[in-house]
């Protein structure tokens, strides 16, 4: 009986172990991801408004909701949206833009622009949203990657009520800025 429930044992233990690994192996094959830019979408919302950025890298929109991706070049979604973002268009560039980024966006409609960026490794974005005027600091902010950890709990958000016209996020200070925007229609 006691050989029996040691083999039982060791099977669940092997059974668990296995489960885990394919768990984790899953979650390092989308970590590092090389998502496509929707050119259909990038049309379309172009239509309305168009974000720039220098130096240029990839990036694309979907709708903000449950699941969405972050960046194009990870496999991180958005798990807890805030009510005001969601069904908002999210622009999503790379995860870890280099120092000395800059952010042009120009509206042809009104929009409520919403910024967000990681707190700690938010490329200086923390000093810069201080000295914008217009923008202000938001109570709560999306999080993503919620089952990898605390890492993705840790945003900070900033709104804007945008008219027509051209509006610009000064250069990144340090390398690393992980952000997104969300436009909602006003």
């Amino acid at each position: 009986m006691k050989s029996l429930l040691k083999v039982i044992f060791l099977i669940t233990i092997l059974v668990g172990g296995l489960f885990i690994g394919y768990k984790l192996y899953q979650r390092s094959k989308i970590k590092y991801a090389d998502f496509k830019p929707n050119t259909q979408m990038i049309k379309k919302v172009e239509q309305n408004f168009k974000v720039s950025v220098k130096p240029e890298f990839d990036y694309s929109y979907a709708f903000m909701e449950s699941g969405v991706i972050q960046h194009l070049d990870r496999g991180y979604s958005y798990d807890s949206i805030p009510t005001e973002l969601q069904g908002g268009i999210l622009f999503q560039g790379i995860h870890k833009p280099a120092k000395g980024t800059s952010v042009t966006i120009e509206l042809y409609q009104p929009y409520t622009i919403y910024f967000f960026f990681h707190s700690y490794v938010d490329g200086g974005y923390a000093e810069i949203f201080k000295n914008l005027e217009g923008w202000k600091k938001c109570e709560v902010a999306p999080m993503y990657d919620l089952e990898g950890g605390d890492h993705g709990k840790n945003m900070t958000m900033y709104k804007f009520k945008g008219n027509p016209g051209i509006y610009s996020i000064p250069e990144t200070t340090a390398d690393r800025a992980c952000f997104n925007i969300v436009f909602q229609e006003i």
